[in-house]
């Protein structure tokens, strides 16, 4: 009960980093000045820039001049949250864009999931409204000489990695003036994002526009305020009926006592076993080649059996796990070098589809 105990303590440790926000200064309220001219989020807002010719805009309630917070040039906004926000137009007469950049704080993971959510409010001197809103992950930040639409053919022009345009998902037009909108989806990193890149990505001809005001159609503008932007790590993404090696659950020589590291990557399981309850899965436990069959059988079904309990424990539903021994049978490395055999103690797992018999 006491090493039980001791385990939920550091999973309480582990996860008050699981939600991290991994986007520098999300909230704008960290600032190098106050400000005071227009065009000016390059130099006032820590870590943001603008990856292009086109002039973001930074409002703080620290200011006194048109760039203030709530009251500025475009309108009255009240922050999400804190005292700053940033402001570009998404929608503009021959395709003038803005766009909004910033660097990670660190390098996603290959195959791990995270979760972009950001808040947007269309400004009150806005002529129109858009429903796109897009980003771009790159390895390295980016500078692009024009003041237009940053197309997905501009961006494999440039010099450095970036992922495909990524539309946020829609229900309507973002034409809400007074309240916060809520924009938010997962993805899957491909393992080199650094740095964050936010705007409208289409030219207007593809962009979905909705004029508000009595201007030409065409001809009018949609500006739009940004706050609270935050990437969050969701965990790896699995593979169904695939064998997966837990991390950092190498056991020392005969025990079975799982090792502080393995925390977060048990972690990792349940939460994605948590968010697809369809899946069901499989623990299997492994040995070296030291010692007999018969020991090693039954030390390989005592460390598969602690890593289930940990997972119940967790909260996982019993019919949804199952549990083996398989000794020293299956050998990652049969080099039988010290290495070889630090390897080969280890515990794997295997997803598949689950159908509750009794729904």
């Amino acid at each position: 009960m006491r090493v039980r105990f001791q385990y939920i303590l550091l999973l309480l440790a582990v996860s008050s980093s699981f939600g991290q926000n991994l986007v520098k200064n999300g909230g704008f309220e960290d600032f190098v000045t106050c400000p005071v001219k227009m065009s000016n989020l390059n130099k006032d807002a820590e870590h943001w820039s603008a990856p292009t010719l086109g002039t973001t805009d930074y409002f703080n309630e620290c200011s006194r001049t048109k760039l203030g917070v709530p009251m500025n040039f475009k309108g009255k906004q009240e922050p999400y949250e804190g005292a700053a926000y940033a402001g570009l137009y998404l929608y503009a007469p021959q395709n003038y864009r803005e766009y909004i950049q910033v660097p990670l704080k660190e390098t996603l993971e290959k195959g791990s999931r995270y979760r972009l959510t950001l808040f947007l409010s269309l400004s009150e001197k806005s002529d129109g409204a858009v429903m796109d809103m897009g980003t771009v992950f790159s390895e390295k930040p980016l500078s692009v000489h024009t003041k237009r639409t940053l197309s997905q053919r501009e961006l494999m022009a440039v010099s450095t990695r970036t992922t495909p345009i990524k539309q946020f998902p829609v229900s309507g037009y973002y034409q809400d003036k007074q309240n916060w909108m809520e924009l938010s989806f997962d993805m899957v990193a491909k393992g080199f994002e650094q740095h964050l890149i936010l705007g409208n990505f289409k030219s207007n001809v593809g962009t979905n526009y909705l004029s508000v005001k009595t201007t030409k159609k065409g001809e009018g503008y949609a500006y739009y305020y940004l706050d609270d932007i935050s990437l969050t790590y969701l965990g790896p993404e699995y593979k169904t009926n695939e064998i997966y090696v837990l991390d950092h659950v190498n056991f020392n020589f005969d025990r079975f006592d799982l090792q502080p590291k393995a925390e977060q990557s048990l972690r990792d399981v349940y939460e994605y076993l948590k968010q697809n309850p369809d899946l069901k899965v499989a623990i299997s436990g492994h040995t070296d080649d030291l010692g007999s069959n018969e020991y090693n059988d039954l030390l390989s079904r005592e460390r598969a059996g602690v890593v289930t309990q940990y997972l119940i424990d967790l909260g996982l539903d019993k019919q949804r796990i199952t549990s083996k021994g398989l000794g020293d049978s299956r050998p990652l490395d049969t080099t039988l070098t010290d290495e070889a055999r630090r390897k080969n103690r280890r515990v794997e797992f295997v997803m598949t589809k689950f159908e509750d018999e009794n729904p």
